[in-house]
């Protein structure tokens, strides 16, 4: 009992230094944006990246209508119905949650914001959408929740519902593909590791690998950056880079080796990473890419980027209680 009493006491001390630093020397915000263009390549090299237009990005937080919006982040693409839809997550400023929106298109270049369409008492991000037959699912993360939930399109692209659960645990970004006749899920943890799943059916029973956790604490190449893309016999796995801080860059891994008892992959290259240029929205870094096929030839890519922006942390506190005032 006085073991837990002090350890609750050094946990308020530590709070109040805490705000003590925030508010003295004020607190860096991340500012997530997102773009969307075409590519001819399976793999976007860095220097085709840096080097591209991309100055004004495609969707950012002014373009939320419905809710406040404190950032745009993670989208990720599909095509029905002649037309593209793109999920993605809005920060919130009023619950301080993530939730999931859409945007449409049709050229894939011109991108209009529609609305919020999934919001749950805990925050939603990474939302991957899918279609398995005529049906469309989808799997956000719902780490909070400590559980993998499928989400299943009732009346597509606005209304969702809970189809079942997926595994339990407090998995980061799950990365769900398609591969040799199988469904694979490939997850990362807090703790730095990356852990793989396999199912013969969507609604499981989902394995460990026996291989799983295939990365293990290394806070470089775990946490899942963008949808596994399939290219003949192999996997190509993007993968966050979080070594010098949370959304730096992205890697990407080519899977040479997936059965039931085997995994082997190697590293190809950094595929994504801050401009460093000083009024750029991409700046600091990038963290995500989503790709759909559109032809033999041709990707439409989708990527967040961010730069951090110095907040009072008072300033930044109002401005969160102002938005719930009038949501």
């Amino acid at each position: 009992m006085k073991n837990g009493a002090a350890n609750m006491v050094k946990k308020h001390i530590q709070m109040i230094m805490n705000w003590l630093y925030l508010i003295r020397k004020g607190m860096m915000v991340q500012k997530w944006s997102i773009a969307v263009f075409h590519a001819d390549d399976i793999i976007v090299s860095a220097k085709i990246l840096y080097d591209m237009n991309l100055d004004i990005p495609t969707l950012q937080a002014s373009n939320v209508t419905d809710v406040q919006a404190e950032f745009v982040a993670d989208p990720f693409i599909i095509k029905h119905d002649l037309q593209f839809f793109m999920f993605f997550e809005v920060m919130n400023k009023a619950s301080g949650r993530g939730e999931i929106a859409v945007a449409t298109s049709l050229d894939g270049s011109k991108w209009d914001y529609q609305q919020v369409v999934m919001r749950e008492p805990f925050h939603l991000s990474y939302p991957q959408i899918f279609k398995v037959k005529d049906e469309i699912f989808m799997i956000p993360e719902t780490a909070e929740t400590n559980r993998v939930l499928l989400y299943k399109a009732k009346q597509f692209p606005t209304h969702w519902e809970k189809a079942c659960e997926l595994l339990n645990g407090q998995f980061l970004d799950p990365s769900i593909v398609e591969y040799a006749g199988r469904l694979w899920i490939f997850a990362g943890t807090a703790e730095r590791n990356l852990h793989l799943f396999v199912s013969e059916n969507l609604e499981g029973p989902w394995i460990e690998h026996p291989a799983s956790p295939i990365i293990r604490n290394d806070h470089s190449i775990s946490r899942p950056g963008g949808r596994i893309i399939v290219s003949g016999d192999h996997l190509y796995r993007y993968t966050q880079d979080c070594y010098l801080y949370y959304g730096s860059s992205v890697k990407v891994f080519k899977v040479n080796v997936l059965s039931e008892s085997e995994y082997e992959e190697e590293e190809v290259s950094q595929v994504m990473s801050g401009t460093h240029k000083d009024s750029d929205w991409r700046r600091d870094g990038m963290h995500h890419i989503d790709q759909l096929k559109i032809n033999d030839h041709q990707w439409l890519v989708a990527v967040d980027g961010h730069m951090f922006k110095k907040s009072n942390y008072f300033a930044w506190k109002l401005d969160r209680m102002i938005a719930k005032a009038f949501s």
